[in-house]
């Protein structure tokens, strides 16, 4: 089981604990339990595709700045639902190939 799959049951776990007051006994129909590893998966995987103004921030960048290495470098661009992304593990890398090493 992967980490995501074991985060997610995790967290279906403990939303059949959350109402199972709710409930006579503790169960999730098919069709509930479906709808919630949608969402907390959804979740889970967009946190690490961030928006233009995300990016910039997790660079320690200005939006201009981030625009303007975005142009000069070829920056990998996910479209998501219509909406451009950017992974953050792929912003990282590279702005680390596109940098140059130095002491400061």
């Amino acid at each position: 089981m992967s980490d995501l799959q074991e985060a997610i049951y995790r967290i279906v776990v403990k939303e059949v604990a959350r109402t199972q007051p709710k409930r006579e006994k503790n169960f999730l129909s098919k069709k509930d339990a479906e709808k919630l590893i949608k969402k907390y998966t959804k979740r889970y995987v967009l946190q690490e595709y961030l928006n233009a103004t995300e990016a910039a921030d997790v660079l320690g960048m200005s939006l201009t700045t981030f625009w303007r290495f975005r142009q000069e470098h070829n920056v990998p661009v996910h479209v998501i639902d219509g909406v451009k992304r950017y992974k953050k593990s792929e912003l990282i890398k590279c702005v680390e190939d596109n940098s140059v090493r130095g002491y400061a």
